[in-house]
């Protein structure tokens, strides 16, 4: 038997745990593009209620679920207002101008919480300008180390869409560790934005999927996008019955993963060369500057994996190391120790 290898790259690399494998193997099914899947359409009703929204669409990724939300909200040609950090800027590969013709106008934020006078300077006139259409809320947001988009922010943005006309979509791929951090509920984040996604697959250790969430006539255009871009799918309940098993189950567990990323930051603080890239650890994400060791990254990385350990690599002065659900107090202690032992 292999030694225990811990992996810190992401959320995304949990995996099911034994009564998530017997609610997918126990899951009713049937074909989700005709809308016939019972566990797809009791995900989607368990979703709506938690956000109050009137309908969704259960989809295999949260850029699926982005470029679907860009696609209805948006004309080729126009302007998304964003943070210059924000995951369909810097990680889809540039599918919102790919897909929808649609370009950015950035704004640079710490760690991601713009406020409304930011997004009032981008706000285009008419005339030879691209339209605004679209304000992009991330939240947590996974550059800015897992930061909690502040609700009073978000409110002064929400006015601001409201008076302009603009809807506000929410990139919530961690909105529940939103929830669990700041005791704000689903509904309160939902009822300030048009639309909202989050994933199953990352946090809350599901295998695969997202859900988009928004009213019955954009739910109806954006499954239209999915199945035109090949995202329809036939039994899916097996996944979505997963994700049943997640918001009923996995969701206030999330402090714990806070807790062992607050642990982390704390025994990572006193390393030489190695230096916290946040001043606060909010949720489960944290990012680390490796600068002053005189190796790089991917140097550390590929010698803390041979110790069993390994982080993502963001740039080849940075490290990421996430906690989740496969990822325990001990584990961080040791990843820990492994850092350390890599950059002497």
């Amino acid at each position: 038997m292999s030694r225990h290898f811990i992996d810190m790259r992401s959320d995304t690399a949990t995996h099911p745990t034994q009564a998530m494998r017997q609610a997918i193997a126990e899951a009713q099914v049937g074909d989700d593009t005709l809308r016939e899947d019972p566990s797809v359409n009791e995900l989607i009703e368990k979703a709506t209620a938690l956000f109050g929204k009137e309908d969704g669409l259960f989809v295999s990724s949260g850029t699926l679920a982005n470029q679907l939300a860009i696609k209805v909200h948006t004309n080729p040609g126009d302007e998304i207002i964003a943070d210059s950090h924000c995951h369909p800027f810097r990680n889809e590969l540039g599918a919102g101008p790919f897909l929808s013709g649609i370009q950015f106008a950035l704004i640079s934020a710490k760690r991601g919480a713009y406020a409304r006078e930011d997004a009032e300077k981008w706000l285009r006139p008419t005339g030879g300008f691209p339209k605004s259409t679209l304000l992009w809320v991330e939240n947590t947001h996974n550059q800015g180390g897992g930061h909690v988009f502040p609700l009073d922010k978000l409110d002064e943005l929400r006015a601001f869409s409201t008076e302009q006309n603009i809807p506000l979509h929410i990139d919530g791929a961690r909105i529940f560790n939103a929830i669990v951090a700041s005791g704000i509920p689903p509904t309160e984040w939902a009822r300030r934005c048009d639309s909202i996604c989050f994933c199953f697959s990352k946090g809350l250790g599901c295998p695969v999927g997202s859900i988009l969430l928004g009213e019955k006539a954009l739910i109806q255009e954006a499954r239209r996008y999915w199945k035109m871009w090949g995202g329809g799918w036939r039994q899916a309940g097996v996944l979505a019955a997963a994700g049943v098993y997640a918001l009923d189950h996995h969701v206030e567990r999330l402090a714990d993963d806070h807790a062992n990323a607050q642990l982390f930051s704390e025994l990572t603080a006193g390393i030489p060369g190695v230096r916290p890239v946040h001043n606060t650890t909010p949720t489960n994400l944290v990012f680390l500057d490796i600068s002053e060791t005189g190796k790089t990254a991917h140097r550390i990385n590929e010698t803390m994996r041979e110790k069993g350990v390994s982080f993502s690599v963001p740039n080849a002065k940075m490290l990421r190391a996430v906690t989740h659900l496969d990822v325990s107090r001990e584990d961080v202690q040791t990843a820990a120790q492994v850092l350390a032992d890599s950059v002497r």
